[in-house]
């Protein structure tokens, strides 16, 4: 790390440290309980969005006559100076409960974190969150968790949900969490990471952890919306939405929103002489379109997707070479129908299936020999259908049961690669059916003690079959504090791609990579305003499916050793100031004692929030560091970054938002692709962004 970004991260210690003490207002405001909810999507929210219109909590809101009923913006605003006990998640168990009584930990981020912090983007959402590192090359974002990150991974390894809908594709297992990815943030409600095996509940994918994306309901998104943003970097953003709410009867939303990014600088150093003109064909476009309406029992949902991301490409290897365009389209469509019913007061009944689609194309243009220019495409499309059964009941004392069934058929999986209107050189087809049957008990032994015990069958035509088991033990006997013993396993079959990988080389499909884990996490909030928060995990990975760098195939690694600790510390003030810091240290080792490529050591984030207005005006930091780490031989210098974000709320339907990323303009490099050239990251930006409501 270089002497400035040092300083910079001691100067945002220091600036994290003294601002409360200077700022705090005289008179303490009243405390609100941490456990104040909204329904919102079967979930309580952790948080409102904070103070209404500057002023101290328990004071009228400005408009608001004496004595009136706040709106449910207002109360939504309204800041809660405790950090919050009772933070509900429904990721870890299916079902909603707190977290702390959750058979994982699991982080949270809400939509107050997302706009307080300038967060644009999935990357920026999981980059905030213990364990969890991001890189880029441009087109794909990379997402590594607790020291596994291989370069090349398209983040097959964690399982990516919308409402509890998976969306990892059924080509390469991607999770996309790029433009592409069908959820704008502005439309979510909270982001939930639970790190460690989930394969006892949710199957395929679920190997290091599963992260759930929760959209807003339409009480956060009535009437009509609208947003715009525009950066340094040419970046232009647009969206707009509409939503109704009739109480009793129905309520539903419609979002859209589209982007585009032109001349964008190479990740590489290019030759001042063709600076320009590479410029010209560096762009990066799209639009996404996602709907919800819910009446009685039944919520439908739907999203479409398409990107297009063009790249300069040289025709031959000549140093004269002719440019052309590569292109890369994203192309992505979901629809789903779930059913959801109460029987009685012990028995719930949920029912959804879902129809997916996703399709990209990479082209790539060259000179045939003849001097014509031709171009080679490679295309994967998939189509599948996914079903979910759960029944689930507090029918037996100290119990709460719950058995479910997944389903999911690949009606379509092809690879398709050949020069464009010619007879494709190579096409590979996909048929698999996969089911899984799991069942769970959370069983209340005392006040004190509570076990959870999870069982899932998977069985795959494919893949064949796995059996993964869960067992946590929760105790609470400190008040304010909960000690969890933790074990399970997680596994991951070889996808399409990694078979036409194989294919032309006659290599076999490896088997399914397997991982078992045990973890020990303790939290304890020592007073209403301070929490803290250990967790200490082991893991064996076997049968890891890697590159073999040699021959270009997959093939099964040897045993592999993980172990790490994440420590997390909350402190909120009575000015309303917060901070939430975390570090998280690993080390991941191959049988011959070698450290993992693109395995950071040490990961401390840091997320600071200044009210200098009470809600009207806030002031947010982000810190980021991540340690050095290697790839392909090659070592990669560590980094820090800073970024802080100026959220301004002249009136209850205005945001208006100023950040700036990278502050100090830090350049760093990563290798994500599986390609041993070094990719120069997001340097300085600087974004505005205007949202407005209307009719709310």
């Amino acid at each position: 790390m270089r002497r400035s970004d040092r300083a910079g991260w001691l100067l945002m210690l220091a600036v994290a440290a003294s601002w409360p003490a200077a700022r705090a207002q005289a008179a303490p405001q009243e405390q609100q309980e941490g456990d104040q909810k909204g329904q919102q999507q079967g979930l309580s929210r952790s948080e409102p969005q904070g103070q209404q219109q500057g002023q101290p909590s328990g004071a009228e809101p400005q408009g608001q006559p004496a004595g009136a009923d706040p709106t449910l913006e207002q109360l939504l605003r309204q800041t809660l100076n405790d950090v919050p006990r009772a933070v509900e998640e429904s990721t870890s168990s299916r079902f909603a409960q707190s977290a702390a009584d959750a058979p994982s930990v699991t982080y949270v981020l809400t939509d107050a974190d997302i706009a307080r912090h300038g967060l644009r983007n999935m990357g920026d959402i999981l980059r905030s969150m213990p364990g969890l590192y991001v890189t880029s090359d441009g087109n794909f974002t990379y997402v590594g968790a607790r020291g596994l990150g291989r370069p090349g991974d398209f983040n097959a390894r964690l399982l990516f949900m919308v409402d509890g809908m998976r969306v990892n594709d059924n080509i390469y297992d991607a999770g996309s969490l790029g433009p592409e990815f069908f959820v704008d943030v502005d439309l979510i409600d909270r982001v939930e990471y639970a790190p460690g095996p989930g394969s006892a509940l949710y199957g395929n994918n679920a190997f290091l952890g599963v992260v759930n994306v929760i959209t807003k309901g339409a009480d956060k998104l009535s009437g009509l919306q609208a947003r715009a943003n525009i950066d340094s970097d040419r970046r232009r953003e647009v969206r707009a939405s509409w939503g109704q709410r009739v109480p009793g009867q129905w309520e539903g939303w419609l979002a859209a929103s589209t982007f585009e990014q032109d001349r964008i600088a190479a990740p590489f150093e290019v030759p001042a002489a063709q600076h320009d003109a590479l410029a010209r064909r560096n762009w990066d476009r799209g639009a996404r379109l996602l709907g919800m309406a819910s009446a009685g029992d039944w919520t439908l949902r739907t999203g479409v997707s398409q990107r297009e991301r063009d790249f300069p490409a040289y025709l031959t290897s000549a140093d004269d070479s002719p440019l052309g365009q590569q292109r890369n389209v994203y192309d992505g469509a979901f629809a789903s129908l779930a059913w959801d019913h109460s029987v009685g007061e012990d028995w719930n009944l949920y029912g959804a299936v879902a129809l997916k689609r996703s399709q990209y194309r990479d082209t790539h243009p060259y000179l045939a020999d003849d001097g014509s220019a031709r171009e080679f495409d490679n295309v994967a499309l998939g189509r599948w259908l996914n079903v979910d059964l759960r029944v689930s009941t507090h029918r037996w004392r100290d119990h709460d049961l719950m058995a479910g069934a997944e389903y999911q058929s690949d009606r379509r999986q092809e690879i398709t690669s050949g020069t464009v209107g010619q007879e494709p050189d190579a096409i590979f087809y996909g048929r698999n059916r996969r089911h899984g049957l799991f069942v769970q008990d959370a069983w209340r032994l005392n006040d004190t003690h509570r076990l959870i015990l999870g069982l899932r069958r998977d069985q795959a035509m494919v893949g064949g079959g796995s059996t993964n088991p869960r067992l946590a033990w929760i105790w609470s006997g400190v008040p304010d504090a909960t000690l969890k013993l933790m074990y399970g396993s997680a596994f991951r079959e070889a996808n399409l791609y990694e078979y036409q990988v194989n294919a032309p080389q006659d290599a076999p499909l490896p088997t399914p990579e397997r991982v078992r884990t045990l973890e020990l996490a303790w939290d304890h909030r020592l007073t209403p305003r301070l929490q803290y928060q250990v967790s200490l995990y082991g893991s064996q990975l076997r049968d890891l499916i890697s590159t073999n760098q040699d021959i270009a195939v997959y093939e099964n690694s040897s045993l592999i050793r993980n172990r790490g600790a994440e420590l997390g510390l909350e402190r909120r003030w009575d000015g309303g100031q917060r901070l939430r810091a975390t570090v998280s240290l690993q080390d991941t080792r191959d049988s011959a004692d070698r450290r993992l490529e693109n395995s950071p050591r040490t990961l401390v984030k840091l997320l600071y929030a200044q009210p200098l207005q009470g809600d009207a005006l806030q002031l947010s930091w982000q810190a980021l560091s991540v340690s050095r780490r290697s790839a392909f031989e090659q070592d990669l210098p560590g980094y820090a970054l800073l970024n802080a974000t100026l959220l301004w709320r002249p009136g209850l339907g205005t945001d208006v938002s100023l950040g700036l990323y990278n502050i100090g303009n830090v350049r760093y490099y990563d290798m994500p692709t599986g390609v041993n050239i070094p990719l120069r990251q997001e340097g300085r930006v600087l974004r505005f962004s205007l949202t407005r409501r209307f009719g709310s």
